[in-house]
């Protein structure tokens, strides 16, 4: 009997971000990040997020927050254990690292776009990787494997220099060796 996961959804919390077209170029590269982001969903209004947080404890999220969202939203609302990561997008890193230091579930503070994708990449892919782990622990070898091959892919898809390319080799050879207990 398949186990059923919870539903992997992008935020993205921002007082423009939601107005229709709007930020096209950046919804539209981020949207395409993976295929196990069921859901891209855009907030403008931290009370329509934070409803949106507490009516769906069976999702895990990521959100990309505003520095003013973020200050407002993330000691409020990261008790929660639907919100998975938050990546803070902000043109004053000081002021954001200053508010929100401690906070666990705030995975970065980023000025610059491609660094932000680059870290989202990352993280993702070591996050499925984990779901992975699980997955072939309950023997659902089959979304084990869909895990680990897309962990692989996100780890490849990264630049060479936003990642330690020893590290980046280990963790393959991590996910390769996984991939191949699954089908011993």
């Amino acid at each position: 009997m398949a186990v059923k996961r919870p539903p992997m959804v992008a935020t993205w919390v921002d007082q423009s971000i939601g107005e229709v077209g709007t930020h096209k170029s950046i919804k539209d590269r981020f949207e395409t990040l993976s295929t196990f982001i069921s859901q891209w969903l855009y907030f403008n209004s931290s009370d329509d997020f934070t409803t949106y947080v507490e009516n769906n404890p069976n999702v895990k999220i990521i959100s990309v927050m505003s520095g003013g969202m973020s200050r407002l939203l993330v000691p409020k609302l990261s008790y929660h254990a639907c919100l998975e990561s938050v990546y803070v997008f902000c043109a004053d890193r000081a002021r954001a690292r200053e508010a929100l230091e401690g906070e666990a579930k705030v995975k970065g503070i980023f000025t610059i776009e491609d660094d932000l994708y680059e870290q989202m990449t990352n993280d993702l892919s070591r996050l499925l990787l984990e779901d992975g782990i699980a997955l072939a622990k309950i023997d659902e070898r089959n979304a084990a494997k869909l895990n680990y091959e897309e962990a692989k892919r996100l780890l490849n898809a990264l630049p060479e220099t936003s990642i330690d390319e020893n590290e980046k080799k280990a963790r393959i050879e991590e996910i390769n060796v996984r991939i191949d207990q699954l089908l011993a």
